[in-house]
């Protein structure tokens, strides 16, 4: 049978544009179907460029802050609100428009529209009144995810000048990160709700500006479910950094130049409620996968009970040649693990030999003053997953000369155990908070993904006097020989 195209991705995201490259590298014929103007998804235009493009700002606001520990008088005269969105525009333009280039480099048709499954090897393409049919011989699915509501409030989905004018209202509008990434006003206090990654981003960023930033959360501490040495490692940088942390907390108001909200206390059993001033309220408890559309279910692809798309570990769906990749499928949501399910999806749809995804050593990332890294099994999941003679290394960083020459801290934690042969000592996980930790979450991912004993992990030789050397010394530690650490 002859189709339009051997493969046809809808959605243009990491995990889509991934996809799209690597199929037409393997020399098939690909196009990939995007709903808005501009292909690169939530990640390249309202993610992950555009907050590390501000948080680079933030981090020059930091380091200008400092330099008086350094005998230089520098100050900042004022913050150009327009120019920084600006600046990060322009940025997110210029990844953006790379991006584009090398899809029709690479022959990939870019096809703009909202695309629809609509037979076994077949996708409808809706352009305003317009719609076409294309087929393929296999078809991707990389549809994304959206900001997850907060329960009793609704978004205040409207353009920045409008969002503007309800904040100068004293309306108090509730946000996602969507349209709070593109504000170019000053703002005095802001309440941000969430725990994750996006939360603490947007919670540094604005932070370092000089706003006032309060942090509802609805446990102890946020990233409740990583390393606790981590965590609470992240939450006292930003609280001495000013940052205000409010644990046990619910959201209850928000409206009159300010919000209140409830806090529990679990000790004494009691609930006190407390209100503050509020510019707006940035909403960052998470996101869902795009799998509402009726076509998916209209399909038959199934779904988990949390609307993810059921995949073998190759990415296929239930349908014969439907894969899926990405946001709405089980997993963590990140960028860069989007990527290794297309290098899987796209070698398996070419017939090549490939290994599938490996969930548990996708890194995991906070970035900002400090990073915060997540890979592998912490303690507790090790121990709970079975593995015997689990024992968790802590090391504080503040013996590294570069972390102190920042004026910085931070934690390593290496998390190890006996192999399934139980002869020698493995490395299982490894988490960090520290500065520039993002940049050291690769070699950690490839000593736990590959399994290497802990004895030849902490042989890795890394240049002095740099950073990543923590992660070094700390392998040394696990491994009983320290040399610059207790």
């Amino acid at each position: 049978m002859t189709y339009d195209y051997d493969v046809l991705i809808i959605g243009s995201g990491p995990g889509g544009y991934a996809t799209a490259l690597r199929t037409s590298e393997l020399g098939l014929s690909t196009a990939v179907i995007e709903k808005t103007d501009v292909v690169g998804g939530t990640c390249l235009n309202r993610g992950c460029i555009p907050t590390k493009a501000y948080l680079t700002a933030a981090h020059t606001l930091h380091d200008v802050h400092r330099a008086g520990s350094w005998g230089l008088d520098i100050s900042v005269n004022s913050i150009n609100m327009p120019a920084l969105k600006t600046a990060k525009d322009k940025t997110v333009a210029g990844v953006v428009k790379g991006l584009t280039q090398h899809m029709k480099a690479r022959s990939i048709d870019i096809i703009h529209g909202e695309g629809s499954l609509s037979g076994a090897h077949n996708v409808s393409v809706t352009d305003g009144e317009s719609t076409r049919e294309l087929s393929a011989h296999h078809i991707v699915l990389a549809t994304g995810s959206y900001a997850m509501p907060l329960p009793g409030f609704d978004f205040f989905h409207e353009t920045s000048a409008a969002v503007s004018e309800a904040i100068a209202d004293k309306k108090v509008p509730v946000l996602s990160s969507d349209e709070a990434l593109d504000l170019d006003i000053p703002l005095n206090n802001i309440v941000i709700v969430g725990a994750g990654a996006i939360a603490l981003e947007f919670a540094q960023f604005w932070n370092a500006l000089g706003t006032h930033v309060t942090v509802l959360l609805r446990k102890d501490t946020p990233l409740s479910r990583w390393d606790s040495h981590v965590s609470s490692t992240l939450m006292r940088t930003l609280k001495r950094d000013g940052v205000r942390f409010e644990s046990h907390s619910t959201l209850t108001s928000a409206g009159d130049g300010e919000v209140t909200y409830s806090i529990a206390d679990p000790k004494k059993d009691t609930v006190t409620e407390k209100t503050i001033p509020a510019d707006f309220v940035l909403a960052a408890i998470g996101r869902s996968p795009r799998t509402t559309a009726s076509w998916l279910k209209q399909a038959g692809i199934a779904l988990t009970s949390t609307n993810r798309v059921i995949t073998d570990e190759y990415g296929r769906t239930n349908l014969e040649n439907v894969w899926a990749v990405g946001d709405i499928t089980d997993g963590y949501m990140l960028a860069h693990e989007a990527f290794e399910q297309a290098l899987v999806v796209s070698e398996s749809i070419a017939g090549l030999p490939t290994q599938p995804v490996d969930p548990l050593t996708i890194p995991q990332v906070v970035y900002g003053m400090i990073d915060a890294v997540s890979v592998g099994y912490t303690s507790s999941q090790a121990q709970n997953a079975g593995f015997e003679q689990v024992e968790e290394t802590v090391v504080p960083q503040l013996s590294n000369p570069r972390v102190a020459m920042l004026g910085s801290n931070g934690t390593t934690v290496i998390v190890s155990a006996l192999n399934s042969e139980k002869t020698e000592r493995v490395v299982l996980g490894v988490h960090m908070a520290g500065p520039q930790a993002s940049e050291i979450a690769g070699a950690a991912r490839e000593i736990i993904q590959n399994r290497i004993p802990l004895s030849q992990a902490a042989r890795a030789l890394f240049a002095h006097p740099t950073i990543s050397e923590s992660l070094g010394e700390s392998l040394l530690k696990a491994d009983g020989r320290p040399l610059n650490v207790r």
